[in-house]
């Protein structure tokens, strides 16, 4: 096979006067040595460029390979002209003519009786064979490179289309349509900020001295949320990350006065905040949120904790207890204040998937666990 690859780019096929005018023309060389003579055949050499070559040219020289190592495996799995071919070549045929018809006395006269005797008989259309065969390979690879040229990387049509022809005229200045976005018409003079920690996490994870992976988990329903905004004050010289957003409404103005502080981390401090404002109790629930679970930020929830010492402490969170941050924050917390309170549960109970795939029930799922958190009975007998 090394004579294969190595002849491969440089031969090319012959015609049977060919490669008899060529077998005779070839004359030994005898080289006398210490030890005794030794004859040698020149090997023959075309000047042909490449791209003249129709048989044996490198770039068709990886596929004679693999059909090489598929007739060792088994001769009978390739085609007849490839198994004459092998077979004479492995008996000696010289370069080019393997797969020729074998020569006649006469034009064979320069091969010795041993290489003569060891030819394999090819069929008459051996080359035409091979030729064909050859052939219908550059058409498939043809094929395969014009695909790659004319290939519709836009079949659709999108990157030329005028997308903003297609966009109704009205769906902005007409009041009737924010509604479907939760705003109304007074909002249009309003000016809408992405929340001001958000801005800080990103900033602050570029500016650390060292790297550390940040990760994130937040839906993308908070980039359309109305509430999920902050002020340009929150990122003025001087702010920074919080690492735990503390209760800043009326129940952080009588912290005495709160009976229950609730954690939470996430979308479901919006939802925590429209149940509370619809009971009314702004004033005796306090909802703190924290925003960077790990590094854990014990500090700032035991300053929270000394803060509304007259409060019991509940975590919420909107998913499964085997799912979300409950078992991971609950001894933490426990830790920071010393065990002197039980840490409550809200939340949907355990269970395999993440969602219910039923919107009813998910609705139901929801009512169920803000009840909890908003029933100052409900971990009485916990304390």
């Amino acid at each position: 096979m090394h004579r294969l690859r190595t002849c491969a780019a440089r031969l090319r096929p012959l015609t049977a006067s060919q490669a008899a005018q060529t077998v005779g023309q070839q004359r030994p060389i005898t080289v006398a040595n210490g030890v005794g003579t030794r004859t040698f055949r020149p090997i023959r050499c075309y000047s042909t460029p490449v791209a003249s070559e129709p048989f044996l040219n490198g770039t068709s020289s990886n596929y004679v390979e693999e059909m090489y190592y598929a007739w060792l495996e088994n001769p009978k799995s390739v085609h007849k002209s490839w198994d004459v071919f092998f077979r004479n070549a492995n008996a000696g045929a010289p370069p080019g003519a393997a797969y020729q018809s074998p020569l006649g006395l006469a034009a064979a006269s320069g091969l010795a009786a041993p290489q003569l005797s060891s030819l394999v008989g090819a069929q008459p259309n051996v080359e035409k064979l091979v030729e064909d065969h050859l052939a219908v390979q550059s058409l498939i690879r043809a094929y395969q490179i014009r695909g790659h040229h004319v290939a519709q990387l836009d079949p659709l049509g999108i990157m030329d289309a005028d997308l903003d022809s297609c966009v109704p005229t009205d769906i902005i200045t007409s009041s009737d349509k924010l509604g479907f976005y939760g705003l109304d018409e007074s909002d249009l003079d309003k000016v809408f900020r992405l929340p001001g920690n958000y801005f800080h996490v990103l900033r602050r994870q570029i500016l650390l001295p060292f790297r550390k992976p940040l990760i994130v988990f937040t839906p993308k329903s908070l980039l359309r949320h109305p509430d999920a905004r902050s002020s340009f004050d929150g990122m003025l010289p001087g702010s920074h990350f919080q690492r735990v957003i503390p209760e800043d409404g009326l129940a952080a103005e009588r912290p005495e006065a709160v009976r229950r502080l609730i954690f939470c981390t996430g979308k479901v401090y919006y939802e925590l905040t429209k149940e509370r404002k619809k009971r009314g109790l702004d004033e005796t629930v306090a909802i703190s949120r924290m925003e960077q679970l790990s590094p854990f930020p014990f500090d700032q929830v035991k300053a929270e904790f000394e803060r509304f010492h007259n409060a019991d402490l509940v975590w919420c969170q909107e998913e499964h207890k085997n799912q979300g941050y409950y078992d991971y924050v609950k001894p933490r917390i426990r830790t920071t204040i010393n065990k002197a309170k039980n840490v409550g549960y809200a939340g949907r109970d355990p269970a395999a998937a993440p969602a219910t795939g039923n919107k009813n029930t998910h609705l139901m799922e929801l009512r169920r666990f803000l009840d909890t958190a908003f029933d100052m009975d409900a971990f009485k007998d916990q304390q």
